[in-house]
Parts: structure tokens; C-alpha cells; sequence
């Protein structure tokens, strides 16, 4: 087994953006290099405006090129709370820009050639229980009668023919969503911004963001940059460069495994539509076939906590074989862990505080809505614009909490008990 990214190998990111010491000055500085910073950069440099982009590791190394790859409608939050919180009339602009932000990924793809495995295979959210998919079936008439959204029903019994597997109840589909290589997507990005004149150093770690005189003052372990803007885009990864975002993500470790090739003969029943998988558990599986649809890729959250990597696998290797227990003989050739951000609300949060720029918590739909916040914050930075129903959203400081989440494991047992009862 290999303790690497799936997708990162080969890395397709090959270029070497290790500097001596950081540009003195710039017009915007971006403070990590994940999706939202990148795309972000990509807009900014397009209006003719210096851009350079950091990161205290490799450009595009961490969740940006470790997640599933599922490019999602919707958002972590339920519909129903939405429209109970805010109304119908904000339900259809959220639910419109999950929508567009896999548009804006698409267009991405499209405008900068990326070779990605982009794709619109929809995905499937299924049943972990029975009492789940009458759930499903009232999300679809929701879906179908509020937002004029129709997606499909795959009832009990017709189960094989979306999924091999006995441990789910039916399922609904949605067409919409898509799949994508996301270090693929990542390189492909971080191209198109150097081709638009985005400057990238690697190994650059912010301590200290000063502002004197009007103008930001950005202290790194190379060297001090000085800058009109700062925008941080570190999701999962906040560091307390930003003490105030700190307290606002929940960094959430996610983990996944990629099989060994499977025979044809396997790999065809497994996911025959080749749909994104996920289930309906607070603590969900999400699973899906390769692009070369030669392997199974499986993720969860870790059920111990042990930084041992091949303990991890094996935990997730029981969790794949409750799904597809005809995978047992077959071995499992990578497994990674990365950070997911969560936020209070559940909805992602994108705005400015005392100057500083950011967009983050994304909360599992960091493909789609990483790339269409960073669009949308390159517009606030241009032209004092925050065109966004998530614009609306106060970012909540989570209480107590001082940069060390001392109650993850309190939360993480109570969603398990959650899903054993409910």
C-alpha cells in the first residue's frame, strides 16, 4: 500500500515554485493555494492586477488535490432548514448558486483545456436506513415542487441497477452533479493562473498580517511582502496567521482509499452508471469508481483516532467491505487523509474582516462552491461587490474555542450515536 495521494500520482503539478524569498511587494497576496485562493487569482490577474499566491507546502498539495473528486448540487445544510430560516424566496438563491457553481467549475475546465475527467454523471445519495428513503422520496417532491428541480427516484428493489450492494435502502439521483481528477483540476488551475500572470511560491509560511499607513505588511519565514489586499483561502487548514477565522472552521480530517485494479468483470457491477456515491449517515460514506473506472475509491471519517496510516486503511477497508463485501480478497494500494472545513451554520462563509479578504468553509462541497466563491470574492476585491446570497450569512465563532478543537471527539461520538439510533 501506498501512503500517497491517488490522484498525485503522478503529481501533476511538476513545476518547482520554491523561492529564495517572497516578491517585496504586490498588489493582492493570497494565502494559500487551494481552489478559492487560484481562482481567485485567476479573475484578479485577468483585470490586470499583480497577484501572488502562497503556501507553507507544495502549490495545490492539500484538500484541493486530496478529495473525492465530486463536484455536488446542493449544500451540506438541509433544504428544510433553509426554508425555515430564511424563506422560499433565499432557498431558490442558494440552491440556484450550488447550481452555478458547478457551471463555474465546467467553464473553468473549459476555457482552460484542462484534461481533468470532467464529467456529468450525477450522483446518488443513498438510503442508509429504511425510515431514510421516505426521507429521500419527500426531498424529491421538495425539490421537484419549491425549486422546480427534478431528480430520480431508485426505489429498494431496483437497487442493482445503480449499485451493487445489499446495505442500502433506494436512493435518489441528481444529474446534475459531476465528477472531476481534482489534482488534475488543481494543476490545471494553477496553469491558467500563471498563464494570466499569477505569481506562485511554495514553502512560504504568513505568521504576522500587520496593516500601517493603509497598506498590509505580511510576515513570512522568506521574508516580509507588502501588499493593497490579503485574501485568505486556507479552509480546513486556518492557521492563526487569522485568530478570527481560526475560531470560526472546524477543521474536519477526512480519509479515503483507492483498491487495488479490479477485474472487469467486478469493476462493471460495482457503480454501473458510474454515479458519485454518498450515503445518508451524519457520518457518510462517499464512494465512486476512478476515472479510468478501474478501482474503487472509498472516504469517511477515520472511526479512532491514530495518526498510523495503514491502521486508518484498514478501518476503512472494514468500512468498504460493509458496502461491497465481494471486495474482500482484493487489496487496497493507497489511502491519504485530508482537511475538510466546517463551519457553525454549515453554510460556507465569504466576506471581509478588518480588510482581510476571505472565503472558506465549505463543508464536503469544496470542488464546486472553492471555485465559485473564489469568482465571486475576485469581484468584491475589483469592485466592492459581494454578489452572493452566501455574502448574507454571519460567520459564527465557534464557543470556547482558541485554535485547538478540543471538542471534536465529544462531536464525533454523538453523530455516531446519532446514526446507530436515528
Amino acid at each position: 500500500m501506498k501512503d500517497i495521494v491517488y490522484w498525485m500520482d503522478p503529481r501533476p503539478i511538476v513545476k518547482d515554485y520554491s523561492i529564495s524569498h517572497v516578491p517585496s511587494k504586490t498588489d493582492v497576496l493570497l494565502i494559500g493555494s487551494g481552489y478559492t485562493s487560484v481562482v481567485t487569482a485567476i479573475y484578479l490577474a485577468k483585470a490586470g492586477v499583480k497577484t501572488v499566491v502562497i503556501d507553507k507546502g507544495e502549490i495545490g498539495s492539500e484538500a484541493s488535490s486530496k478529495n473525492g473528486g465530486m463536484v455536488l448540487t446542493g449544500l451540506s445544510v438541509s433544504f428544510y432548514k433553509i426554508l425555515k430560516q430564511f424563506g422560499k424566496d433565499k432557498l431558490k438563491q442558494y440552491f440556484a448558486e450550488s447550481l452555478s457553481s458547478i457551471d463555474c467549475v465546467e467553464q473553468l475546465v473549459n476555457e482552460g483545456q484542462i484534461d481533468c475527467d470532467f464529467l456529468r454523471c450525477g450522483h446518488f445519495e443513498v438510503a442508509y436506513k429504511p425510515s431514510h428513503f421516505d426521507g429521500l422520496k419527500e426531498e424529491a417532491e421538495f425539490l421537484e415542487e419549491t425549486l422546480g428541480h427534478q431528480t430520480s427516484l431508485v426505489f429498494p428493489e431496483k437497487m442493482q441497477e445503480e449499485l451493487a450492494s445489499e446495505s442500502y435502502h433506494g436512493g435518489l439521483i441528481d444529474s446534475k452533479s459531476a465528477s472531476v481528477q481534482p489534482a488534475k483540476y488543481m494543476a490545471g488551475l494553477v496553469a491558467l493562473a500563471e498563464k494570466v500572470g499569477v505569481e506562485f511560491s511554495s514553502y512560504v509560511e504568513a505568521a504576522l498580517v500587520k496593516k500601517i499607513n493603509g497598506r498590509f505588511e505580511i510576515i513570512t519565514n522568506m521574508g516580509v511582502v507588502k501588499a493593497d489586499n490579503v485574501v485568505i483561502g486556507t479552509n480546513g487548514y486556518t492557521t492563526l496567521v487569522s485568530p478570527w477565522l481560526k475560531k470560526r472552521i472546524v477543521p474536519v480530517e477526512s480519509f479515503m482509499i483507492a483498491t487495488e485494479k479490479l477485474p472487469d468483470g467486478v469493476i462493471k457491477t460495482l457503480i454501473p452508471n458510474n454515479r458519485m456515491v454518498f450515503d445518508t449517515k451524519r457520518f457518510l460514506y462517499y464512494f465512486r469508481l476512478s476515472p479510468d473506472r478501474q478501482r474503487i475509491l472509498f472516504g469517511g471519517r477515520p472511526r479512532r483516532t491514530t495518526t498510523n496510516t495503514k491502521e486508518k486503511a484498514d478501518q476503512m477497508k472494514e468500512d468498504l467491505l460493509t458496502v461491497f463485501p465481494q471486495l474482500d480478497s482484493y487489496k487496497i494500494d493507497y489511502a491519504w487523509g485530508g482537511k475538510i472545513g466546517f463551519t457553525v451554520s454549515r453554510f460556507p462563509m465569504i466576506g471581509v474582516n478588518k480588510g482581510i479578504y476571505y472565503a472558506m468553509g465549505y463543508c464536503g462541497h469544496g470542488v464546486a462552491m472553492a471555485t465559485y466563491l473564489g469568482s465571486k470574492l475576485s469581484r468584491f476585491i475589483l469592485e466592492n461587490k459581494l454578489d452572493t446570497v452566501f455574502a448574507e450569512n454571519k460567520a459564527f465563532p465557534i464557543p470556547f474555542n482558541r485554535g485547538n478543537p478540543w471538542f471534536l471527539p465529544i462531536a464525533h461520538n454523538w453523530f455516531r450515536l446519532m446514526d446507530r439510533i436515528s
